[in-house]
């Protein structure tokens, strides 16, 4: 059985700086992986022929050294997953090429330890997971970090606190918000505390003893009963994407403020004998659910030919995490559109739908224990501080009353 392994630019992956990432493509048993080498370069700086970096002109952005120095590095990663196909051959009948490269992921990035070609390396190992968000994630920080090294690159070791604090004013001269700064922050330091599991060694001080990595807190809203009858009464079927968007978000509230994530994977086969039963996607806590007959008219209504419950994840050429990602943005789009139709003041997300089953359940008298059960929350202390941080009401009434001077 042969094996072919072949360096390459990724073609399908441009950066903005005209740069392509430089993969090692291993094909065995018809079946195709990369290796991610952590270089990116132009394609005038690659010659495919030799498979390795040359200079590129007077322009070149690599000092000769730099590129015998790169050149040294493949060849060694080149080595490595040669030295891995003959143990495989010798210790094995048969094998895959994900038994061929997993070893040498790991080998190649501790071997690394560059910042950006570890964050790749990362966001290849979250998307071998199937942790597209947090491959997501990773992605977004990564291209932040760039801009602010103008797309070189960082040993991790020699970062330091006063290399998160450039970066972190650096974030705040672009206009970002604070809590965007907060998000780039977080993955920055996970992944740098990653890096260090994985060996790297750094003799500073930790640099993130002082970075702002907690979000503050928004103003989360729920809606009152007439604005959920004003929502489920709007005229919609002239514009079906508003009426589809409307009848997520009600279903959402109807399902005990089910998660629109949860809503997206939900499955025909979830449903048995009128009970619906799901893992949330986010704690992983089992939830079941009776079919109430306002949830089955909504499903009733959007009867997909597939799998799923809802007609969302039927395209069968996009991942599910960027489908979900689509749905997500064009559907609070569509909710803030109907807010303005209803003269619903509260800003409308997919979110308030479980914020407002949440209130209206605990005022009703629901004990936080059965509201936590019916929220998928891991513990009743979430329930108690997620109702805590958008009910401002009973402290609005108190204060009404101890500043009645009249």
């Amino acid at each position: 059985m042969i094996t072919s392994v072949r360096l390459m630019l990724n073609k399908g992956r441009r950066l903005n700086s005209g740069s392509y990432p430089l993969v090692f493509q291993v094909i065995h048993n018809r079946r195709k992986k990369l290796l991610y080498s952590g270089y990116h370069i132009k394609e005038e700086a690659f010659d495919k022929q030799e498979e390795k970096i040359i200079a590129s002109g007077a322009d070149s952005a690599f000092s000769v050294a730099d590129i015998a120095k790169m050149n040294r590095e493949l060849r060694k990663i080149r080595s490595t997953i040669h030295t891995r196909i003959r143990h495989l051959k010798q210790t094995r009948v048969f094998y895959t090429v994900e038994d061929i490269l997993t070893p040498c992921v790991h080998k190649n990035v501790k071997q690394q330890f560059y910042l950006l070609r570890y964050i790749d390396a990362q966001i290849e190992r979250k998307k071998e997971l199937k942790k597209d968000g947090m491959a997501a994630a990773y992605k977004s920080t990564r291209s932040s970090l760039a801009k602010f090294l103008n797309n070189s690159d960082i040993r991790i070791p020699a970062i330091d606190l006063r290399f998160v604090r450039r970066y972190e004013d650096f974030l705040y001269s672009t206009g970002v918000t604070s809590n965007t700064i907060s998000y780039y922050l977080r993955n920055f330091r996970i992944l740098y505390n990653q890096a260090i599991v994985d060996g790297c060694h750094s003799h500073n001080e930790y640099p993130f003893v002082k970075a702002q990595t907690r979000p503050e807190k928004t103003v989360k809203r729920a809606l009152t009963r007439e604005n959920l009858q004003s929502l489920a009464n709007l005229m919609l079927e002239d514009v079906s994407e508003l009426e589809f968007s409307r009848d997520l978000y009600l279903f959402s509230f109807y399902a005990q403020g089910m998660a629109f994530v949860d809503i997206v994977l939900l499955k025909k086969s979830s449903i048995c004998n009128g009970i619906l039963t799901y893992s949330r996607h986010k704690s992983k806590q089992l939830i079941r659910i009776a079919v109430t007959p306002q949830m089955q008219e909504i499903m009733d209504k959007y009867k997909a030919a597939g799998e799923y419950i809802f007609p969302i994840l039927d395209k069968q050429d996009s991942s599910e995490y960027k489908l979900y990602r689509l749905a997500l943005g064009r559907i609070n789009r569509h909710l803030r559109r109907i807010a303005a139709m209803a003269n619903i003041k509260v800003p409308l997300t997919t979110y308030t739908a479980r914020h407002t089953w949440a209130t209206l359940a605990r005022d009703y008298g629901a004990p936080v224990s059965v509201i936590s059960a019916g929220l998928g929350h891991t513990s009743e202390e979430m329930t108690r501080i997620y109702l805590k941080e958008f009910d401002v009401s009973l402290l609005d009434k108190v204060n009404s009353m101890v500043t009645n001077l009249s």
